[in-house]
């Protein structure tokens, strides 16, 4: 929905409907719009996503790239892993469960040892109601009867139903164990866990054979909730009846960090209980935690649930300013040749932009090294191509986005890797963001005209303006601290990221858009989402987490190459090879990246011996070797000189490599 006409009739407190929510906005007067919807609307448009949209009410946008997309845009639903509960429902009812952790050396499990299972009995179909970026709201129905709602929220323990109607039934029970009753709730007990199911508003819970019956009048409230076996307080009954109606998310920046503000806000105004992962600063007031795949998940009660992360420093420059002369001879020379045998072929925006990334790298160096002719060579061919992306399409042209009319979203022409239904969009838009940002450096002129086509792609994967067309942060997980690639979600396991440095790259790139575009708004929320992700990336991706799960000791590897709601892997969705699972969460290494040094050679040197066994003459070895400079130095630049041009990266080059190396030296 554009509602870019109300905004700019309106200069008080406006109303808009987003989600199903009403939400009450003070603009200020003359606030420009982020996005020209002028652009979006002279894209070429079309429905081509082909995805499900038969569960979501009418006028929400899909939500695609969250954690919950699985039950949202899937005709069959999804197991989704709000955290610490695993969840499915189905168009009857649904079941959850308290996974247990397991491991094997390649795989960090959320087994389901037990589950619950909720009937709504009379219910034929779901839909998802409202969202926000945190929480969803399942609503059953009998036909265009509605019974009940359902409430999840990433990070709460509690799944709550509200009775939409008199005389509205559950039936629940469990795989297995012992059913007991505690005044107004019945707990299920099994060997690894106690499951319990409580009562508030007037609804009534009943024991049958080998389930229990909740009768449920208008508005009343079942909360159901898991604590394992060891826990012998129920801690969690207490706000099990303060009902969760809507998630807020704020951040501002403190000194050298940020700090995040999840907000739960109750119906009733009381506490509720939450709980926090590793990557959050814990505050465990309540004394309890859970252990979930990622590690202690420690609780706490509240509104306002705050952690603090540390603002990255962004370099868009290596330093070359005391590299030898010999070394800069060979960096010249070899700049001059890579920059004169430029070309582009890439089609899809994925290869496209790592084209236009690598170009963007070889002109930054040439300004660094002061070599303005060759500076200006690449500057043209560069300006050339990235503006032929941001053209108008023609019947020609295999380079060119167009805008989604169901999904909301830009896509490019040539789609790859699931483009076209929302699946990675941020690692492709950040190679076109980064270079449009370093362009701009040296071309006012390409700036004036193309910036409001760029603002497009950063609006489409880390939107900060809720009066456009485009939905706010995409990809973002302000509560898991990192983004999330696939835009459907259509796995058992939750949704997943694989490329955690391109993430980071995209945020990179939009930090630097918005400098050299004096966006302050649009620099906050960007270093703020790069202060989480590089946080999340640390702990979760590149294993530097000192969080140890005990449970999860067979786990034998350094890293992790690819999270999951529901499981953490070490593969990847395109090789087998161990050079791979680490080359993905390097590239595409931009000056900002060395902060990695902070790691330390211990921890460098095993990812390095992990993942190249007798050579760097192997996929992403340019990225490995880079990432080694990083720890013990041992002749990188030597063993760069030797490397085939087969080996390099199409967003790297061989000037950048050796810089790389030289700048360490």
């Amino acid at each position: 929905m554009n509602y870019s006409k109300l905004f700019r009739i309106f200069s008080f407190t406006s109303v808009i409907t987003i989600a199903g929510y009403i939400y009450y906005i003070n603009i200020p007067e003359n606030r420009p719009l982020f996005i020209n919807s002028k652009i979006i609307s002279n894209l070429p448009q079309k429905d081509a996503s082909k995805i499900n949209t038969g569960r979501l009410a009418d006028g929400l946008v899909p939500p695609t790239n969250k954690w919950y997309s699985g039950i949202a845009l899937q005709k069959t639903p999804r197991t989704v892993f709000p955290s610490p509960l695993s969840f499915t429902p189905s168009d009857s009812g649904f079941y959850f469960n308290l996974p247990k952790v397991d491991a094997n050396e390649n795989t960090i499990f959320s087994s389901k040892v037990d589950r619950v299972t909720v009937e709504v009995l009379s219910a034929t179909s779901y839909k998802i109601t409202r969202y926000d970026e945190l929480s969803v709201t399942l609503t059953y129905s009998s036909g265009n009867n509605e019974i009940g709602s359902l409430t999840l929220v990433a990070g709460s323990p509690y799944i709550q139903f509200r009775a939409l109607q008199n005389d509205v039934q559950l039936l629940i029970y469990a795989d297995s164990g012992n059913i007991s009753k505690s005044i107004d709730r019945f707990t299920f007990t099994t060997k690894e866990n106690i499951y319990t199911a409580a009562s508030f508003g007037g609804s009534l819970i009943t024991p049958e054979t080998t389930a229990v019956k909740a009768n449920m009048p208008f508005g009343s409230l079942v909360t159901l909730y898991g604590l394992p076996i060891t826990e012998k307080t129920d801690i969690l009954y207490e706000n099990a009846m303060n009902y969760i109606v809507s998630t807020k998310v704020s951040y501002e920046k403190i000194n050298d960090n940020f700090e995040t503000n999840l907000k739960i806000e109750t119906e009733n105004k009381k506490p509720t209980t939450y709980s926090l992962l590793p990557h959050q600063t814990k505050d465990n007031n309540a004394g309890f935690s859970y252990d979930t795949i990622y590690g202690e998940q420690s609780i706490s009660d509240g509104t306002d649930f705050k952690f603090t992360t540390p603002n990255i420093q962004i370099n868009d420059d290596l330093e070359l300013d005391q590299i030898s002369t010999t070394n800069r001879e060979l960096l010249i020379l070899t700049l001059r040749q890579e920059i004169n045998g430029t070309r582009y072929t890439a089609t899809d925006s994925y290869f496209g932009g790592k084209e236009l990334y690598r170009s963007a790298q070889l002109l930054q160096l040439a300004q660094n090294l002061g070599e303005t002719e060759i500076a200006g060579t690449i500057k043209n061919k560069l300006k050339n191509q990235i503006t032929s992306w941001l053209s108008t399409a023609d019947d020609r042209s295999k380079q060119y986005f167009y805008y989604d009319t169901r999904l909301k979203t830009i896509v490019g022409v040539d789609t790859s890797f699931g483009t076209e239904e929302a699946n990675d969009h941020h690692f492709h838009y950040g190679y076109f963001i980064y270079a449009a940002a370093i362009i701009s450096k040296y071309d006012n002129e390409f700036k004036t005209n193309y910036g409001k086509y760029i603002d497009i792609l950063v609006a489409d994967i880390a939107n900060y303006d809720d009066r456009g067309i485009l939905p706010i942060r995409r990809y973002f997980d302000p509560y898991f601290g990192h983004s999330w690639a696939s835009g459907t979600s259509p796995f058992d396991d939750g949704n997943n990221q694989e490329s955690s440095s391109e993430a980071l790259n995209a945020w990179i790139g939009t930090v630097l858009w918005a400098d050299i575009t004096e966006n302050k708004e649009l620099k906050l929320q960007a270093e703020w989402m790069l202060s989480n992700e590089t946080r999340a990336t640390d702990l979760y991706w590149m294993n530097i987490s000192t969080n140890k799960i005990p449970s999860a000791d067979a786990y034998k590897r350094n890293i992790v190459s690819l999270n999951w709601g529901g499981k953490r892997d070490y593969s990847t969705f395109f090789s087998s090879e161990p050079n791979a699972k680490l080359g993905i969460l390097l590239l595409p290494m931009s000056p900002t990246t060395q902060y990695q040094k902070s790691y330390g050679s211990n921890v460098i040197d095993a990812h390095i011996n992990e993942a190249v066994k007798d050579t760097f003459n192997i996929k992403f070895g340019d990225y490995l070797l880079m990432y080694s400079a990083l720890g013990k130095k041992n002749g990188q630049l030597e063993k760069a000189k030797q490397f085939p041009d087969s080996i390099i990266d199409e967003a790297n080059s061989r000037s950048y490599m050796y810089a790389w190396i030289m700048s360490l030296e």
